[in-house]
């Protein structure tokens, strides 16, 4: 397509999307990287786009999917994947509002939402993270029948151990179900897009172009030198004269603070830990109080309100340390916090009310906060035993925050520089972060749980049949371009025998009719004349290689044919029986069995379904046999030891022999159903059941943050896992076929026991309680308390005295209103009818008494 145009009003798209962009957005022209993109994107080819951080990646998307779904392809789905569910929330609100304008409607798929549904089968555009779509696609692929274009943002994350093999797999899936949906993929700047690019079959666009004015500078001693500028191709170019904070040395994060605030700017602050982060937070926020107690008393009167309204901050210490850091104008951000703490705390700073936000680079691949300047303090951190520097791709992703479009003309990127030798770090990380090359983007599809997970699935739910389909499929990955074919294929097979070994695949007759799909790869070229000892000088123009004949052999002549020097052709073996051969013949069949059908329709990495069920056969045993204890910790115990739920880490103090932790695990040997191959594992595993296990007995948040250390984001997180876990539990067992009838009631009172034990993580409460807490507007706090008056269940509560019921409703936060809606809605769960009302024998008519007025 011949496009040349920068203006919104000259792209082909419809006059109403030009008018709300024009009008609502305040956009009138494209950046130049956007317009650059806007050939390959209106001509419906793939696209990379790989620009900087807040270079208008998203636009590019937004106006690819109206192209697509209103003017070439109109009545067709749009599907924009993102990693993480805070930045799916922020996508679908600006989704919603430009869809809206044009007649589009939007749905959002995260997992949580209990109307997902009907959203999600509905909706034009559907905005999901990578685990969710890959859910969809496994339970109904007819879902992505009528997908048009896929917008994949973020796209080097495919470099994350965690999250890139689902993306990696989820663009290859939808290659292969709708070969002819364009994919938009943006990217930050990374070393080898034009390799992305070919995997793709995509156009690419990169662009140094920023909308604002990057500087890039060191801080040493306070003294802080301007390194690098990236424009915006505006004014002259050149890089400010290096100055000096003013402020103390010994807290220089301090000056950096508060000289943007002299310039009425907001500043982010990266540390590599949470708690550097507090303790940061704690420290600024404690000098800008005094700050502003003398020059703007009203704003600390502000921030005072905001503090005392965040969700949480008098439940937990963390919760009180981020209300007084908040009251100073300074905040903490990182995943301990809760959903709504950081919630408030990124629209506190959005909104101006915050100076400075000390964060984690979690921060950074999250939600789009940018501000005037960004400083990051620490470039190591500690990872696998050892103090590490940071990827260069990751700090750029944070030195990419500063700068705010349509409110800064200038952003400052700054690191802070220590050590003796000072200057001579600045100089390494300016060559290394600001002016060095960016990482390569690699696959983490190779790791063996990753490969195990996404090949069940392949067969149990992308129908694959074949090996040769199996393998073809994974041939078009991006693993295949960076691993040679023949160790992709060696993986493959070593993971299919294991799924078959566990039961989760069963290996069929090879099938005679099946054609490949795609062409067999071509036979490797052998050169048997050469020795294995000669093969490294053989073909180098200065030596000569002469053969048994004595005739030379030019280097031209090689033969294609079978290996003779050293190997036997396989089909020289005669044997009667299947034979390795057979197993790696393509045409060799492959089905799910029951149990991974419902490991792939669970969402579960067949290892942790392969631990669940060996130790619920040993829960079944035991209760048979009534040898050993099954108890709710032994259940938490085996779910908390599988890889997909997030272990505790230990402490020093934790490994001590008189510790907490350690009494508690000499007191739980009995109860565990699996063994750990290390103690220290074994340790981590004890120590997260036990936080779970305390959870369900109802202690506060404030107790568990003091017993186990753990804030209240992460509690939250484990419990998510734990309640997931679960139910898959269940699942397995029932799945499970290895067991006679006569074991019938063992496995009922195991389901039932398991069925208890999720209801109770789910709601944070003992037993008594669960039925009461299924109410709404009733959680694990006021069901105690009304417990503690006798009522636990939602026919006590529909049963309520008079008096009683008004002694609730003047509990301190309750009221007349919330105790009504509570019965209302504890009608849905009483198992007998809520009584009628009373009736009063003074309202009974006297004989011959009119009962109408005439």
């Amino acid at each position: 397509m011949d496009l040349d145009a920068q203006r919104i009003e000259d792209l082909p798209l419809p006059a109403a999307a030009c008018t709300f962009l024009r009008s609502q957005w305040g956009i009138e022209r494209l950046h130049p990287p956007q317009a650059e993109a806007m050939p390959a994107v209106f001509s419906e080819r793939n696209t990379i786009v790989a620009i900087p951080t807040a270079s208008g990646k998203s636009l590019v998307a937004y106006l690819g999917i109206l192209h697509r779904l209103l003017v070439t392809h109109p009545g067709s789905r749009a599907i924009y994947i993102v990693p993480l569910k805070a930045l799916a929330s922020e996508k679908h609100a600006e989704l919603l509002e430009l869809a809206t304008a044009v007649g589009l409607t939007v749905g959002l798929g995260i997992g949580e939402a209990t109307g997902e549904r009907r959203l999600i089968d509905e909706c034009d555009i559907l905005v999901c993270t990578s685990e969710k779509l890959d859910s969809l696609m496994r339970t109904r692929s007819d879902r992505m029948a009528n997908v048009s274009v896929v917008v994949a943002d973020e796209f080097h994350l495919l470099n994350d151990s965690s999250r890139g093999p689902t993306l990696e797999i989820n663009l290859t899936r939808l290659r292969h179900l709708r070969p002819d949906a364009q994919i938009i993929a943006l990217s930050a700047t990374v070393g080898n897009a034009p390799d992305l690019a070919a995997w793709l079959d995509a156009a690419l666009i990169t662009s140094d172009w920023r909308p604002v004015a990057l500087e890039y500078s060191t801080l040493y001693d306070l003294h802080l030198e301007p390194r690098k500028l990236q424009t915006n191709g505006e004014g002259e170019g050149e890089l400010r004269v290096p100055r000096k904070l003013l402020g103390p040395a010994s807290h220089p994060t301090w000056a950096v603070l508060n000289d943007v605030a002299d310039q009425q700017g907001q500043v982010l602050i990266f540390v590599s830990t949470r708690r550097s982060a507090v303790s940061e937070a704690k420290r600024l926020s404690e000098r800008f109080r005094r700050r502003l107690q003398k020059e703007d008393p009203t704003r600390l009167t502000r921030l005072g309100t905001l503090a005392t309204s965040l969700e949480g901050s008098d439940q937990t210490t963390l919760g009180e340390t981020l209300r007084t850091c908040v009251s100073g104008g300074v905040a903490f951000h990182h995943a301990g916090l809760t959903h709504g703490q950081r919630t408030a705390i990124e629209s506190a700073f959005k909104q101006g009310d915050l100076v400075g936000i000390v964060a984690t680079p979690t921060l950074a691949a999250g939600v789009n906060l940018p501000a005037r300047r960004v400083l990051v303090r620490d470039v190591k951190r500690f990872d696998d035993g050892a103090s590490r520097p940071m990827p260069v791709m990751e700090v750029r992703q944070m030195l990419g925050r500063a700068g705010r479009p349509r409110y800064d003309d200038f952003g400052e990127a700054w690191v802070l520089c220590k050590g003796t030798d000072g200057w001579e770090v600045a100089d390494r990380i300016a060559d290394h972060y600001f002016h060095g090359p960016v990482e390569d983007v690699t696959s983490k599809l190779a790791n063996e749980a990753a490969l195990r997970i996404h090949v069940l699935s392949a067969v149990a739910a992308g129908r694959l049949e074949h090996r040769g389909d199996i393998e073809s499929f994974f041939s078009r990955t991006f693993l295949a371009t960076q691993w040679p074919a023949g160790e992709l294929l060696q993986r493959l097979g070593t993971i299919l025998d294991w799924l078959v070994d566990e039961r989760f695949l069963r290996r069929l007759d090879p099938d005679p009719a099946y054609v490949p799909s795609a062409p067999p790869a071509e036979e490797e070229v052998w050169d048997d004349d050469v020795p294995v000892w000669a093969a490294p000088a053989h073909g180098r123009d200065d030596l000569l290689w002469e053969g048994g004949s004595g005739a030379p052999s030019p280097r031209s002549t090689q033969r294609v044919a079978p290996a003779s020097f050293g190997f036997t052709s396989a089909s020289s073996l005669t044997q009667a029986t299947v034979t390795v051969s057979d197993v790696r013949d393509p045409a060799t069949r492959y089905e799910a069995t029951p149990m991974g059908e419902a490991v792939t329709r669970l969402y579960l990495a067949p290892a942790s379904a392969s631990v669940l069920r060996t130790g619920l056969r040993r829960a079944v045993r035991r209760l048979v046999r009534d040898d050993g204890p099954v108890t709710v910790f032994s259940l938490l115990h085996l779910a908390a030891s599988t890889n997909d739920f997030a272990r505790l880490w230990l402490k020093s103090k934790d490994m001590e022999r008189d510790s907490e932790l350690w009494k508690k695990y000499a007191h739980v040997t009995d109860e565990v159903l699996v063994d750990e191959p290390f103690q220290e594992r074994d340790l981590s595993t004890v120590k997260s059941a036990w936080l779970l296990e305390s959870w369900i007995d109802e202690k506060t948040l404030r107790q568990i943050e003091a017993v186990h250390d753990v804030a209240p984001g992460d509690l939250h997180h484990r419990t998510d896992l734990m309640a997931w876990l679960l139910a898959s539990s269940e699942a397995v067992l029932a799945t499970d076929d290895v067991f006679h009838e006569d074991h019938a009631s063992a496995l009922q009172s195991l389901s039932t026991l398991i069925d208890e034990s999720r209801h109770r993580v789910r709601h944070g409460c003992r037993a008594d309680l669960l039925r009461l807490v299924k109410v709404r507007h009733i959680g694990r706090q006021r069901a105690r308390r009304l417990a503690k008056v006798g009522i636990r269940t939602p026919e006590d509560l529909l049963g309520m005295a008079p008096s009683l019921r008004a002694d609730v409703e003047g509990w301190r936060g309750w009221g007349p209103v919330l105790v009504q809606r509570m019965m209302d809605d504890a009608a849905r769960f009483a198992s007998t009818p809520a009584p009628a009302p009373r009736s009063r024998r003074d309202d009974e008519p006297l004989p011959g008494e009119r009962t109408s007025e005439r």
